[in-house]
């Protein structure tokens, strides 16, 4: 649907004609002043910046409840490794080769379907002869070649004797060493500001950023990234205990959780488990515990009955959830932030590497909301595509790449699912209306519910905004 926008300098923005949910019968004018929602009706125009909806539909915009915005930007820089893209050792090698330059390789979302066994002595014999670091999808483990391994090597003689050690695998597989190599291979920062814009076009006007390792440097860079332009979304930054004692100096900036990141197979003590979530919430700050194995969970949940639960707590991911810990979620007040978008994107892959007694357990979403289990939804970008549209149809189809479905009784509806991503940051699991008195974030698409519940994507995004701000307008791109 085409329409015109009427720019007149002011600092109000009309809206007409726009559908609202959850009443989808009739169309309504909303009239935004100073990036607030001051009236919803019929309105007469008075030479505001005039917005014809012509009948679409108008939501509060979308927030990303999971994601990682720093790898998000810097994979835009990046060799897709991994599925749907590369699918084998021949497609892998020659995908690196095809890569020119002498500076550093990297390449992301490798998965062992490719290659069970990508090493150092891989990499040095079958890609090209410069630095190349590749990251497994799960974000935990690098595969360095030679090359790659003497630089860091060389560069991080100032690292303590633990973070050496943890770069002197001569293998060159390195586990959870993803804030070291920044530190060591990071010369620029990523280009955050086309990633942002990216994410405007998505809908999105909010993040929770989840990355372990968010300090107060990465507060300070994400609040100058702000100021400057070059972000433009609202942030709810989650990360390490420090954060706490970081006060923001905006309104787009906020503390979000204490996020702890389990491993299975390098399980933190009990006593340390609960000495973090202890720390976190005399701080009145929730916890956000990573959980994609049964294990994690049932580790996670022991400590949250020990130690006690406070308002945002919440789980990450719950990748697998059988059906003896959903009493036990619901007895602790625990959120869940899922990723059902893993389902289309990883699915078929499921299919081989989960037993198949877990399938039916994978990234559920009916039976958490059924059991009264808050949910909301995050896509884990880049680990998972950043477009939240994939998600809410692999939340309502739960069909794979192929086509197969995966959990078809974790089902929900395309409302629901909705949803799950225009919650507020600070509270994700309570969705937003347009009403008076609200920021002016909203997300309007290009056609009515009637036509969009049939077939939703990323592509029926026409525009978004931002406490009144438009930041991303597709008819003006087109123009342009």
């Amino acid at each position: 649907m085409s329409g015109s926008i009427q720019r007149v300098p002011s600092q109000k923005i009309l809206i007409t004609n726009a559908v609202l949910l959850p009443s989808l019968g009739h169309t309504n004018d909303i009239l935004v002043s100073d990036g607030i929602v001051t009236s919803i009706g019929t309105i007469k125009k008075e030479g505001e910046t005039i917005i014809d909806a012509q009948g679409a539909l108008l939501l509060p915009s979308l927030n990303d409840h999971h994601v990682h915005l720093f790898s998000y930007a810097a994979s835009l820089n990046s060799v897709c490794c991994g599925p749907p893209d590369i699918s084998s050792e021949e497609q892998l090698g020659h995908i690196l080769n095809e890569q020119q330059g002498n500076g550093w390789l990297r390449g992301t979302a490798f998965h062992e379907s490719v290659l069970e066994n990508l090493d150092r002595n891989w990499l040095d014999s079958n890609g090209p002869e410069r630095p190349i670091r590749i990251q497994h999808r799960s974000g935990r483990l690098w595969i360095l070649n030679s090359l790659g391994l003497e630089i860091i090597q060389a560069t991080g003689t100032n690292l303590s004797l633990h973070d050496r050690n943890l770069l002197n695998r001569k293998d060159g597989r390195l586990y959870d060493t993803d804030d070291i190599l920044s530190r060591v291979t990071r010369s620029e920062m990523p280009p955050i500001n086309i990633a942002s814009k990216k994410l405007a076009a998505l809908g999105i006007t909010g993040i929770n950023d989840m990355t372990p390792t968010n300090d107060s440097i990465i507060w300070d860079q994400f609040e100058s990234l702000q100021a400057s332009g070059d972000l433009l979304q609202k942030v709810r930054l989650s990360g390490r205990p420090c954060l706490s004692k970081m006060h923001s100096h905006n309104n787009r900036i906020s503390l979000g959780e204490t996020k702890v990141h389990l491993h299975e197979s390098c399980l933190p003590t009990f006593e340390d488990l609960l000495e973090i979530i202890n720390i976190s919430h005399q701080s009145n700050r929730g916890i956000a515990v990573h959980c994609v194995t049964e294990t994690e969970l049932v580790y996670a949940l022991a400590a949250f009955k020990t130690a006690g639960t406070i308002c945002g707590d919440r789980v990450e991911h719950a990748s697998v959830v059988p059906p003896i810990l959903i009493d036990q979620l619901f007895e602790l007040n625990l959120g869940v932030v899922t990723q059902p978008n893993f389902i289309h994107e990883r699915g078929d892959n499921y299919f081989v590497d989960i037993p198949e007694k877990d399938h039916s357990f994978l990234y559920r979403c009916k039976t958490l909301l059924d059991a009264d289990i808050p949910v909301a939804f995050g896509t884990d970008f880049p680990f998972g595509n950043p477009s939240p549209w994939m998600a809410v149809n692999s939340a309502v189809d739960r069909k794979t790449k192929s086509g197969h479905h995966l959990g078809r009784q974790e089902s929900i509806r395309l409302e629901i699912a909705l949803q799950k991503f225009i919650g507020d940051l600070s509270n994700p699991f309570e969705p937003r209306h347009i009403k008076e008195g609200q920021a002016a974030d909203f997300c309007l698409l290009d056609a009515p519910w009637s036509s969009l519940k049939c077939n939703l994507s990323d592509q029926n995004v026409r525009m978004t905004i931002m406490d009144g701000e438009i930041i991303y307008d597709r008819t003006q791109k087109e123009l342009d």
